[in-house]
């Protein structure tokens, strides 16, 4: 796994090419104007060359035999030279020596202060959660039909309790990462083969919009072939929904506003999509869960739709915590 820090969401550029892209074209916009507006110094003699600009031919920069860099040893620098020299001379002297130092270090200034302004603004993106999720419960996620041609939509609410199940276990590794700083963790690059690559909060929100699609699906395969959860199954269900309820952080309850009653109703289909997962692994099926040859075919019959543009707002990481 490559480590790297994020500095953003969705499909984007890492921090570091960002800042590359912004010193590559400031460097070729200052050299291509460096090439235009500055006429080369006149060499008057070996080792030395006449300071542009000046008219005192005494004004000269001595050229060091190893680097072929002009060292700036003005004349006028001198007490003689302030006898001899003019007050012209001198001046024109001072603001070339000026000019010089900033032409030769303004890429490099300009860059760092590009960096750090990028810097400034894509981390304050980072730690957004990029929408309130409260305010949008009722947008719709995710659309499919099932094979009898019944329309179904997953909205914001009812991916909530996966939300808050994948910041959850998230946070936990999380805090063995780094306890002082466990929005890091979020912000890690996950170099894997596949759709497991990338970073580990666009990952957390994928997890999030395929495992409420998978259990969606199974809930229906499983109430079409008669399944249905036992009365222990459920008292467990609910059991498991009220722990959940009580576990609930303040930041949680108040981001997701997800009830009892909800709770109760998501833990119920979960347990029912798992117990229809184990009847097909008992019966000799594979490759039934996420990204399984099987459970994929079967999700290509449902034309499973997601609206990227409501998605891309879930930030995870920073919904329940953080």
């Amino acid at each position: 796994m490559a480590e790297g820090q994020r500095t953003g969401h969705g499909h984007t550029l890492q921090f570091w090419e960002v800042c590359g892209i912004i010193n590559r074209m400031i460097c070729a916009l200052y050299w291509r104007g460096k090439a235009v507006d500055e006429k080369p110094a006149e060499v008057i003699g070996k080792g030395t060359r006449k300071v542009t600009g000046s008219n005192n031919p005494r004004m000269v920069d001595r050229i060091d035999p190893f680097t072929g860099e002009a060292i700036t040893y003005h004349y006028l620098n001198t007490a003689r030279a302030r006898r001899r020299g003019t007050e012209e001379d001198a001046i024109r002297a001072a603001k070339a020596r000026r000019r010089g130092i900033l032409r030769k270090y303004r890429p490099m200034i300009l860059s760092l202060l590009f960096v750090a302004m990028a810097g400034i603004l894509l981390s304050k993106g980072a730690g957004s959660s990029g929408m309130v999720y409260r305010e949008h419960l009722e947008d719709v996620a995710v659309t499919m039909t099932v094979p009898d041609g019944t329309p179904v939509t997953l909205t914001l609410n009812d991916l909530a309790y996966y939300v808050w199940k994948v910041e959850r276990d998230g946070d936990v590794r999380a805090q063995a990462y780094d306890a002082a700083d466990p929005k890091a963790y979020w912000n890690l690059f996950l170099n894997d083969e596949g759709d497991q690559s990338g970073y580990m909060s666009d990952l957390g929100r994928k997890a999030v919009v395929d495992y409420a699609v998978r259990d969606a699906i199974y809930v229906r395969e499983a109430e079409a072939k008669g399944f249905a959860l036992t009365e222990e199954q459920e008292k467990a269900a609910i059991m498991e929904a009220d722990r959940y309820f009580l576990d609930q952080s303040p930041k949680a309850a108040e981001a997701l506003q997800l009830s009892r009653e909800e709770l109760i109703e998501s833990v119920k289909k979960e347990t029912l999509a798992r117990e229809y997962m184990l009847y097909l692994y008992d019966n000799g099926q594979k490759d039934i869960d996420v990204g399984g040859a099987w459970y994929e075919a079967l999700k290509e019959t449902y034309g499973v739709s997601v609206d990227d543009e409501v998605v891309k707002g879930i930030r995870i990481g920073y919904v329940t915590i953080n």
